[in-house]
Parts: structure tokens; C-alpha cells; sequence
């Protein structure tokens, strides 16, 4: 599940790609919200704090010359009494409403910084990130990371007392891969086999003995049939509606390999084009365009538009002809064919290493009416209550890493699918009708005010559980958290808030102030379908014109590293080793001189677009240039990264920009819509591995927001995926990060740092790479002042050797 982080940007308020302040915008973002509308209920909800505004009580050399000085001697930021609150109570900020509590569904940090506490997954974090028994006691894997086998515990527990079963996560993983579910996070789950197929809808089964058709178009001429449940995957549909007014071909072009397509822009006038290697075609036949045809057979494979497609015959009528599918779209047809083969792989779950099955050539069309999607061929299963296997297309060395994850925790069919039965699918997360596994339960739930919540009754850990309830603030704003955290009202800002930055060289002088680096990516997405943003020329240049050290050094300011491509350096699994390597040969690709600050070149860049740049006044002018707008959600450290680049634009490349700010669940909602030409996002990793940053930049991944696509690079992530040496693997991962880094659909701007306030009382906290913190481990230390332990809250199982598949 990615996170999408939404506040976290270590500016004076945060934001990326999975939700509110350095929170979760996820997979970024954070969510806007009315200073004053926020604080107030923030306030209003908390223990004899109705009216309280306790001013921030810091004065800065660099500049907060209108702020008072109160107990500046105390080495702690604020109170350090806890007075009246419960000792098993934990008080911490979100930083906003969560996008969803639904583990399937969530893709931002303030959603799964809640799961986490609400769900369990086969494996749970430990306080230091690493991986610990959670619903499982064990596992058994093959040599290559290909196969599990996961023993399930016999006293996991629902929240109403029911057995947590195997077929609990088949059917929630199989849930997150269902087309119907539109998962945002289902691209987590394509390793396992046939998992991509299924959640792109072309992995089929007829749902009852079918007549299998020559074709759609010639008095479908049966062939022959394919019985009921056989394992097909879909090729191509039949009818189509033609796009385009050039004319088709006769035959497949002799040797081509790669076409480019680009419609008429009535906005600018630009005529229909397409090029096929390069070359212009301009033959016209508008009696084509607007027509249902009929798709008789794939051809040849060709490239357009950059993404893998074919070439197919077609029927219009008596005449016959060649189009390429990017320029074939769906008609609308009431019925429609499917042209079918048999699935490559079918999931054995046999500890052999059996290879795939020889590419059939098509069958033939299948009525699409006759066809159900095929989870049955998706490489999980569970054989009994307790065991649960799993088949995935490659090696995978992340897997048990993955299943710590969200996306991956378990959930009921039988509470969610009668909501769904309602047409109500969201209801099952409300705290009257959830039924969750973790270690804590839904309680209340005021909208953008607080969530409450309290212990499992049915958990393991009930009774080792030193924090029994744990009320969540959903306040947006940095300083209405700090007069909070000032007051003691709340324990700790919390994962998905930042602290301000024009207080972050005073705050850092204090005991309760913490710094870690980790697994969090600050990064700017690009509209690759709009101009000029479409050129990615322009896209270099506005990526060199960013002077990222000054943006943190001066900005930022929270000690982060400037980023010259998108997977941090401390990555584990091999990436940070083969950092380290390539850097003491010289052959780094992301320090050279095209990867770091350099706005000559950059002017270079936009000349070479078309954009002529010229001298003016103090700065420059780009002629021809159109305006540029930065979508971001409201946070201030959003605001000032957003004004910092718009200045660097127009000083270095003579370009004007305008900023818009929308709370976080409105501008991904504009994203989604690719309604922006440059967008805050930032990516915080599910899993310590680099794919789960470049596999974003898939053709098919509903995180790849920017409409770029290249078939290489899909084929060289899915041989690095497949590629078992794992120094080789991740070799070939660092080939597909600087393809596509030279392509920039996203500019890296910082490698994330964490800033945070935590009273001194806190105890069995760790700070990790993960910035994931699991309130289980905590407990509340009324004697901190003499007392050192900070161990967690109960003695951790530990997983026992893998056994052997």
C-alpha cells in the first residue's frame, strides 16, 4: 500500500503523497483545513483545554521577533507535568482525517497510521521496524523468495470474538486485486502470480461450458468450446470504436516498432499526427473515425505512445484493415467478445521451481458476457483455517517485508459484503459496524475532530497492553499542534505532523526533540499529457533549475538530503550497499553534473524545447512560454516549498507560476482527474526495497499519476523483479530509477528527515527508518525523570528459522 504522503513535507508544514503534514499523502498528501475551523475543535476536545491558546513560546535568531519567551531555561519544549490525564491513555496528532480505515483501500499515512493499530497482518513491525509474529507464528519459503507457506495462530482473534482465519487474507487480498474494488493500493499485490492480470480484469473463466468463435464479425463461426472454469486471459475486446481519421493500413507496417499518436487539440490548434518510426503518416480517411469495428485478430506488437500495444486486423463492414490498438477505444457495445488464450502460469503451490507454460497462440473469441473474473488462478490460497500459501511470479525478496503492510492485513467478507449488497461499501469502517483484528478497536469517530480508540477485548495482548486507549487529533495546523504539545494535551505531534520550520532551530535545542532519517521521498509529479509539461525537455529544465540544497538549507530546514533521483540512498536490501559502491568508483549516475543544480543548462534545455530565453532586467524572460501551476494541499511547509520553486523558476528560467492549495482529499480527487500540470507528492516506502518507489512509474499503476509511460522501463522493473542474484536485481533496479529519472515525470526535491516533539514520559519508543510508530510497544513512565528503561511494553516473540517449503 503505498503512502502517499500527505503532511509530511519538512517545511513549515508538511504534506506528501499520502495524507496530511508530513503525513500521508499514497501510497501522499496533506489535507487543508481552515486554521482557525481546526484548532478550535482540536482544542475544544481535549481535557480542560476548551478556550486554551497557549502561544508559542519561542523566539528565534532567525526571526520571530513578535513571539514572548517563557521558561526558555527548561531543557524540554513545555510542560513536563502530565497532569490530569489517565495513565493508560495516549494522546497524539494525525494531522488530519484519514482518507479511509479500510486496510484495503488506504494508500495515504494518516489512514494507515491508524490501521496499523486497528488491524493485524501474517507479520507486524517491531519497535525498530523489524519483522515480528503478528496472526502468524511461522513460515516455510523456497530457496528463491518464490513460495510461502505462512502457520497461522490459534488464538487470533476478530474484535467480536471470532476465529482470524487463512481464508480472512485470501479473501482480502483477492479483495484489493478485484477490479470492482478499484483499489488504489492493488499494485502492492502484483507480485503474486496472476495478481496484475486479475486486477487489470484480463484473467477470465467462462462461468459455464462456451462456444469458443472464429471471430465476431463472419456469422460467428463456431470453432469449438472451452469448458466451464478453464484459465484464460483476455488479449483483446471486439467491438471497438475507431479514434482516429488517419487512415489505416493495409497490413502491418514492415518493421515497425514504435508509433506515436497525438489527436487534434482544439486549444491550440494542432492538427491529428501520427509518426510510425519516427515517420510522418498523413494519408487521411475520415470514414473511419467514429465507427464500430470489429477486431478480427492481434498482429505484431508495436510501442505507442511509449506503452506496449499491438497491431489488430479489423473489420468495417466488407473492408479490412490494420490499426493500432492505442488509437481503438472502447465502444459501448451491449455485447462484446473477448479474444482469449490460455493463461500463461496457472499457481501449483509445489515448493518446485516449474516453469511457465509455452504462450499459446489466441483461441478465439469468447462472448464477454460468458466470462467471470478468475481469482481462482491468483497465487494465494488457503488449504485450512490455519495455512495459508503463496505463489508469487518471481523472486521476491521483500515478501515478508510486503506482508507487514496494509494492504496485506486481513479483513471479513461477511461484515463488508453485506454493505456492499447495501451499496454502501465505505459504512463497514464506521465504529458501529467495524470488526478489526489488531490490537486496539474503533471507539468513536468525530469528523475532523478526533478518533478514539481503545483495547481489543479478544486480543493476545489484551492484558500485556500498557496503553489502553489512544485518542487521535486531526489537527492539520503546525502551530495550533505545538501549542497543543506545549500544553502537554497531547504526548507526541505524531507520524503525519511536522513541526514549523521557523521553529525548528530553536525546538532542536531541546530534550524532547528527535531527528531520524528514513524511508520517505519529497517529490514534485509532472502532467506528462499536457503541455508544456509533455515535453521532457521542459521537465529537465525544471528540474535543474531547483537549487535543492538552498531548499533545505533554507526552507526545509530540517537536515534532509537534496535528492537527485526518487529511491533514498539508505534503502535497504542491497540498494544502499550498491550506493555506497558506485560512489567509491565515481560511476554514481545521480551526482553528474545533468543531475544537480545547473540553471545554464537548464535555459539550454527550454531553448531546445522552443522556448527562446532572453535577458531581462535582473532575470531572464522564456518566450512563448505558458504559465505553470503548482497544486499542493494546504499545509504551510507545502506553501513555502511550492513559493521557493516558484521563485527559482522565475529567476533561473524566466517562467511564471501560479500556486493553488486544496485540502487533501480534494486535490487527490483533481489528480486522479490528471487536473494539474505540477503537483506536491511525496512517497513514503510500504517495504524496504526500491521497488516500492519505481514501480509508480509503471504504465498501469494507479499511483503513476504523471501519464508517463515506457515499455522499457516496464520491462526492465519486471526483469529486475525476476532476476534471483540479488546483486544483480538491484543493479538493474538502478538502470530503470535513472530511465527514469531522465524521463522526469517527478522531480526529487529531498530525501525526508524526521522532526518531532515526544514528552519525556513516553517509554518503548524507537525511532526507525519506517517513521512507524506501533502504540502497542508504548506505556506512559511516571518516574521518567530518574527511570532509563525505554524497553517496550511486553517482551517480543521472535519469528523461528524459515522452514523449508
Amino acid at each position: 500500500m503505498r503512502r502517499l504522503w500527505a503532511q509530511r513535507a519538512h517545511v513549515s508544514t508538511k504534506g506528501t503523497n499520502r495524507a496530511p503534514s508530513d503525513t500521508g499523502a499514497p501510497r501522499g498528501g496533506a489535507r487543508g483545513r481552515a486554521l482557525g475551523g481546526a484548532r478550535g475543535r482540536a482544542l475544544g476536545g481535549l481535557s480542560g483545554a476548551v478556550s486554551l491558546m497557549v502561544s508559542l513560546t519561542v523566539s528565534l535568531a532567525s526571526g520571530c521577533t513578535s513571539c514572548s519567551i517563557t521558561s526558555d531555561t527548561s531543557p524540554y519544549f513545555g510542560t513536563t507535568e502530565r497532569r490530569g490525564k489517565d495513565l493508560h491513555t495516549f494522546y497524539v496528532n494525525n494531522g488530519g482525517e484519514p482518507e479511509y480505515l479500510d486496510p484495503g483501500m488506504a494508500h495515504d499515512t494518516a489512514s494507515t497510521s491508524l490501521i496499523l493499530s486497528l488491524f493485524e497482518g501474517l507479520v507486524t513491525y517491531g519497535p525498530d521496524a523489524e519483522p515480528t509474529p503478528g496472526v502468524a507464528t511461522s513460515w516455510d519459503q523456497t530457496p528463491d523468495n518464490r513460495m510461502f507457506r505462512f502457520h497461522l495462530r490459534d488464538d487470533a482473534k476478530w474484535s467480536d470474538g471470532k476465529p482470524v482465519t487463512a481464508h480472512d487474507f485470501e479473501y482480502a487480498w483477492k479483495r484489493v486485486l478485484d477490479p470492482k474494488t478499484a483499489s488504489q493500493s492493488a499494485s502492492s499485490l502484483y507480485p503474486l502470480a496472476n495478481g496484475e492480470d486479475y486486477n487489470l480484469g484480463r484473467l477470465k473463466a467462462p462461468k459455464d461450458e462456451a462456444p469458443l468463435l472464429r471471430d465476431p464479425a463472419s456469422g460467428a463461426i463456431e470453432v469449438s468450446k472451452v469448458e466451464k472454469g478453464r484459465h484464460l486471459r483476455v488479449l483483446a475486446r471486439s467491438p471497438m470504436k475507431v479514434k482516429a481519421s488517419i487512415a489505416p493500413f493495409d497490413d502491418v507496417p514492415s518493421g515497425a516498432a514504435r508509433l506515436t499518436y497525438d489527436p487534434p487539440n482544439p486549444k491550440t490548434q494542432a492538427p491529428e499526427s501520427m509518426t510510425v518510426d519516427g515517420a510522418p503518416r498523413t494519408a487521411s480517411d475520415g470514414a473511419w473515425k467514429g465507427k464500430e469495428v470489429q477486431v478480427l485478430e492481434r498482429l505484431a506488437p508495436v510501442q505507442c505512445n511509449d506503452e506496449d500495444d499491438y497491431f489488430y486486423r479489423v473489420a468495417l463492414g466488407d473492408r479490412r484493415a490494420v490499426l493500432p490498438g492505442c488509437v481503438l477505444a472502447d465502444a459501448g457495445a451491449k455485447q462484446t467478445f473477448a479474444l482469449v488464450t490460455d493463461l500463461e502460469r496457472v499457481p501449483t503451490f509445489k515448493g518446485d521451481a516449474a516453469p511457465p507454460g509455452q504462450v499459446g497462440k489466441p483461441l478465439g473469441f469468447v462472448d464477454a458476457s460468458l466470462l467471470v473474473d478468475d481469482a481462482s488462478a491468483v497465487g494465494v490460497r488457503a488449504t485450512d483455517d490455519r495455512t495459508l500459501e503463496v505463489e508469487l511470479k518471481g523472486p521476491t525478496p521483500y515478501f515478508i517485508d510486503l506482508a507487514c503492510a496494509p494492504t496485506l492485513f486481513p479483513v471479513r467478507r461477511d461484515v463488508i459484503e453485506k454493505f456492499v449488497a447495501r451499496g454502501e461499501p465505505d459504512l463497514w469502517t464506521r465504529p458501529e459496524n467495524m470488526i478489526s483484528n489488531g490490537t486496539y478497536m474503533l471507539d468513536e469517530w468525530k469528523f475532523r475532530y478526533e478518533i478514539r480508540m481503545k483495547r481489543n477485548p479478544h486480543h493476545r495482548l489484551f492484558d500485556k497492553l500498557k496503553i489502553h486507549n489512544v485518542v487521535e487529533l486531526e489537527v492539520e495546523e503546525q502551530i495550533a499542534t505545538m501549542n497543543l504539545y506545549q500544553a502537554g494535551e497531547i504526548d507526541y505531534i505524531g507520524e503525519n505532523q511536522a513541526l514549523p520550520n521557523d521553529y525548528i532551530k530553536y525546538l532542536s535545542t531541546k530534550k524532547d526533540f528527535k531527528k531520524t532519517d528514513y524511508l520517505a521521498t519529497y517529490w514534485y509529479e509532472l502532467n506528462t499529457k499536457r503541455a508544456p509539461t509533455d515535453n521532457v525537455l521542459v521537465r529537465r529544465a525544471l528540474n535543474l533549475a531547483v537549487d535543492k540544497k538552498q531548499l533545505v538549507d533554507k526552507v526545509v530546514l530540517g537536515g534532509q538530503a537534496p535528492a537527485t533521483h526518487y529511491v533514498p540512498d539508505l534503502t535497504g536490501l542491497g540498494y544502499a550497499a550498491r550506493v555506497e559502491a558506485d560512489r567509491a568508483k565515481g560511476a554514481d549516475p545521480f551526482v553528474s553534473a545533468d543531475a544537480t543544480f545547473n540553471p545554464e543548462k537548464a535555459r539550454a534545455l527550454l531553448v531546445e524545447a522552443g522556448y527562446k530565453v532572453v535577458p531581462e532586467g535582473d532575470g531572464f524572460r522564456a518566450d512563448g512560454f505558458p504559465p505553470l501551476e503548482i497544486l499542493y494541499n494546504t499545509s504551510e511547509g507545502h506553501k513555502k516549498i511550492a513559493v521557493a520553486l516558484q521563485d527559482m523558476w522565475k529567476r533561473h528560467l524566466g517562467i511564471s507560476v501560479t500556486l493553488r492549495n486544496e485540502e487533501w482529499k480534494v486535490m487527490l480527487k483533481n489528480v486522479r482527474d490528471r487536473n494539474f500540470q505540477v503537483v506536491r507528492f511525496g512517497w513514503v516506502g510500504d517495504y524496504n526495497h526500491p521497488n516500492t518507489y519505481l514501480d509508480t512509474f509503471l504504465s498501469l499503476n494507479p499511483n503513476n499519476r504523471t501519464g508517463w509511460a515506457s515499455a522499457d522501463f516496464d520491462a526492465l522493473l519486471a526483469r529486475a523483479a525476476s532476476t534471483p542474484d540479488a546483486a544483480e536485481s538491484i543493479g538493474l533496479y538502478r538502470e530503470a530509477e535513472k530511465m527514469a529519472v531522465d524521463a522526469m515525470p517527478k522531480i526529487p526535491l529531498y530525501f525526508y528527515t524526521k522532526l518531532t516533539m515526544l514528552k519525556p514520559w513516553v517509554k518503548g519508543f524507537h525511532f526507525n527508518v519506517r517513521n512507524e510508530q506501533l502504540v502497542r510497544y508504548l506505556w506512559i513512565d511516571e518516574g521518567w525523570q530518574t527511570n532509563s528503561n525505554n524497553d517496550p511494553a511486553f517482551a517480543l516473540e521472535a519469528f523461528p528459522k524459515a522452514g523449508t517449503y
